[in-house]
């Protein structure tokens, strides 16, 4: 939350100046990331992509706009966002009262009685994914575009505010929200209208001479009115509401806020919440924040002045390269803040999670996955990680806490060892997971020598980009359950790699391809991707077919379908959205979350074990490699590349717009037989985008899973679920094929 109120007096004061962009030619713009997402968001007003389950659907084509707006303007944008959240004290996880929820029921409900407009409207207002969800994919879309992006360790306010007053001036200009100003910059980019093409800004001395305060006033004056931070200074609350002249006044008359809390200390409020502590915890996280400085070293803003105990408000120091690769998009805040927080959280998705298949999905599968990620991450971490407990709460049972991770002997799990990767074979694989997967045997060494021997090669020279990658691929594999610790295949590795050599090779969605494979098996093997219906039957989940077989059929095919992405889309969605398929692709984003945790602790895990090498690169004279400059503030993004290529493609469950897609087709086909094709395009139009791709690679995905469920019934005698998925999902081929082959001529 921003600074409350902040936006409306400084307008109400005429204090926001408008000016061309064209001032901002040949300008180095800092852009606050998450300020900047929440801008777009709301000027797309989109709810589709709730009730879709995925990222706003045009977010990609409105961000490469952004970007050519501002290369236009001769403006170079340098995008910061925001980092680990920091410590708090707001009690137990789910505290505070979600909306979002109900709200989304609500909108369900309206858009099954046909109030499409205004059901529109309420999943709009309860977008189940938060800028931070969207960061990763914004990322890619920034680096393929040749952006500069970096992420704060910390608070994006914090670093851009550094930035911005160092003497070199990496960048010129600030365009944040007003909540940068408690940083003691002398002027912020508040608004960039490109269809005015303007921007708006304020001006700190003309703030200080109106609202007639001092420069140190100013923190004091925002921290009462209340921010992410704390909250809004209790004796400022009234019947009619909060005005933040009322936290100006109130500073200016007892002249700090810490005065103002002494004295007005017998409001029952300020009593009952410990408003000083909050007050100062915040006034300290600002003044001593932690950022990253040019040089690639990481510490507090004032650090002359720093107290000693500023973990306790900020969080645990992890090591240095975490930070690094933090930075460089490389691996992403979850598991960090798993770490320094001690929990892992889990808010409700896009379908509300009502269902018991999706929480046992929750607490049984993805539980005992962080189990093994956090013993292998604190063991790597040293003697404070290693006794650091870590627990799984999720928002359906916010009072029960799954143990993730204890120094307690009786309640820790027991795991494998780390798996050895000998870099000579891995430089032989082509990177496909087919390839990877078929040949991890080879690739696979358990001995403690060849691991040796790659960390000696690391410190010599790095290994090529594609062998650290296809290490990377093969440690998330182990972590998800396809490759035992020493190389062999499990029984879902066994099918997965069936599933996967039916794929193609030469599809430039192979990798999306791959990882639906991936997601299909694991959800497959959990008993989640079946012809049946969930425990929570929708309403909406209506299909035309009235033998109870091919709704099976239609059902099945949808929801392998939604594992595609529906590229090229136009306008308002024309069909009919299905809560059932959103339900499906809720659970199919938990494996693809769970996936890239695996890959972030992969990669973190073996930036520790070579820490002590970088550590002798860097008295070398390389320290620099690890400096903003040469890692997207100054020099673009070229040493980003390579180490961030191996990515898990969030494209492959973007949203279930393919799965409705599959979903019309079929329906139409049990009404009409021939021809279906032609009527679900008359009624969508150009506005579903290149559905016929999508249709294609659909069917190809139903293949691969049909292979991958075959090849698990082999050996699973009694595996009754999953047995019987095998037999109708071949049965549903057969039965779908004369929709498909006329959709694709």
């Amino acid at each position: 939350m921003p600074i409350r109120n902040i936006e409306v007096y400084l307008r109400e004061l005429r204090l926001v100046q408008e000016t061309r962009i064209s001032a901002l030619a040949d300008t180095r713009l800092g852009i606050e990331g998450h300020n900047w997402l929440r801008q777009m968001m709301f000027r797309s007003h989109d709810g589709e992509s709730a009730a879709m389950g995925g990222l706003p659907l045009a977010l990609e084509a409105e961000i490469v706009s952004e970007l050519e707006f501002y290369r236009s303007n001769s403006i170079t944008p340098i995008f910061v966002f925001s980092g680990l959240p920091g410590a708090r004290k707001d009690g137990r996880p789910f505290s505070k009262d979600d909306h979002r929820p109900s709200h989304r029921s609500a909108a369900w409900e309206l858009y099954g009685q046909n109030h499409t407009e205004q059901a529109l409207r309420k999943w709009a207002s309860a977008s189940p994914y938060a800028q931070a969800d969207m960061v990763p994919f914004v990322m890619q879309v920034l680096q393929a575009n040749g952006a500069e992006f970096m992420r704060a360790p910390y608070a994006s306010w914090a670093q851009l505010a550094y930035l911005y007053k160092h003497e070199s001036q990496p960048i010129h200009a600030i365009y944040s929200s007003p909540d940068v100003l408690m940083f003691d910059v002398d002027r912020v980019i508040t608004s960039i209208s490109p269809s005015k093409h303007s921007f708006g800004w304020v001006q700190r001395d003309q703030i200080i001479s109106r609202c007639g305060v001092t420069s140190d006033q100013i923190l004091d004056m925002c921290i009462l009115a209340g921010f992410d931070w704390c909250p809004t200074f209790p004796p400022l609350q009234t019947d009619i509401g909060f005005s933040f002249k009322s936290a100006v006044d109130v500073t200016r008359q007892y002249r700090s806020g810490f005065n103002a809390i002494q004295m007005m200390g017998d409001h029952a409020g300020t009593r009952s919440s410990n408003y000083c502590d909050s007050f100062m915890r915040a006034y300290c996280i600002v003044k001593y924040h932690i950022v990253m400085h040019l040089d690639g070293s990481v510490g507090p803003l004032n650090a002359e002045y720093a107290p000693n105990d500023i973990h306790d408000i900020i969080g645990y120091r992890l090591p240095t390269h975490a930070y690094h690769l933090l930075a460089r998009g490389i691996i992403h805040p979850p598991v960090l803040n798993m770490l320094v927080s001690g929990s892992w959280l889990e808010f409700p998705p896009a379908d509300n999670g009502d269902s018991a298949e999706y929480r046992r999905l929750v607490t049984q599968w993805e539980s005992a996955i962080h189990k093994s990620l956090c013993k292998a991450l604190c063991t790597a971490l040293g003697p404070f990680f290693q006794q650091r407990k870590i627990t799984l709460c999720a928002w359906f049972d916010p009072h029960a806490e799954i143990v993730l991770h204890d120094i307690d002997p009786d309640k820790q799990q027991t795991h494998s060892a780390p798996i050895a990767v000998a870099a000579p074979a891995l430089s032989r694989a082509n990177g496909s997971l087919a390839h990877i997967l078929q040949n991890s045997s080879e690739l696979l060494s358990a001995s403690g020598a060849a691991k040796g021997k790659s960390a000696t090669n690391n410190s010599s020279s790095s290994s090529s980009s594609s062998s650290s990658n296809e290490e990377l691929t093969l440690a998330v594999l182990a972590s998800l359950g396809f490759v035992t610790h020493t190389g062999k295949h499990t029984q879902l590795g066994a099918a997965l790699l069936r599933g996967l050599q039916t794929l193609g090779s030469s599809s430039h969605t192979q990798a999306a391809q791959e990882w639906a494979v991936v997601v299909a098996s694991i959800l497959f093997s959990q008993g989640l991707l079946t012809c049946e219906k969930w425990s929570t039957a929708y309403e909406d989940d209506h299909s035309t077919a009235a033998d109870e077989r091919q709704q099976g059929f239609v059902r099945l095919v949808s929801r392998i379908a939604t594992l595609v992405s529906l590229r090229g889309r136009r306008g308002q969605w024309p069909l009919a959205f299905n809560r059932d398929l959103l339900a499906f692709g809720s659970a199919a984003k938990v494996v693809l979350k769970t996936a890239a945790c695996c890959l972030d602790s992969a990669r973190l895990e073996r930036s520790v074990a070579t820490s002590d090498s970088s550590a002798s690169n860097s008295t070398n004279g390389s320290a620099n490699d690890n400096s903003i400059t040469s890692n997207g503030i100054g020099n673009g993004t070229s040493k980003r590349d390579a180490a961030s290529k191996q990515q898990i493609p969030l494209e492959c469950a973007t949203n279930d717009s393919c799965g409705l897609l599959v979903y019309a087709l079929l329906n139409d086909f049990v009404r009409g037989g021939s021809g279906c094709w032609q009527r679900v395009r008359d009624e969508a139009g150009e506005s579903i985008g290149d559905a016929q791709q999508a249709l294609r690679e659909a069917w190809d995905l139903v293949a691969a899973v049909l292979a991958m469920a075959q090849e698990y019934r082999k050996s699973s005698g009694k595996a009754k679920i999953q047995t019987q998925t095998a037999d109708m999902l071949e049965d549903a081929r057969k039965w779908a094929r004369p929709a498909f082959d006329e959709a694709l001529g």
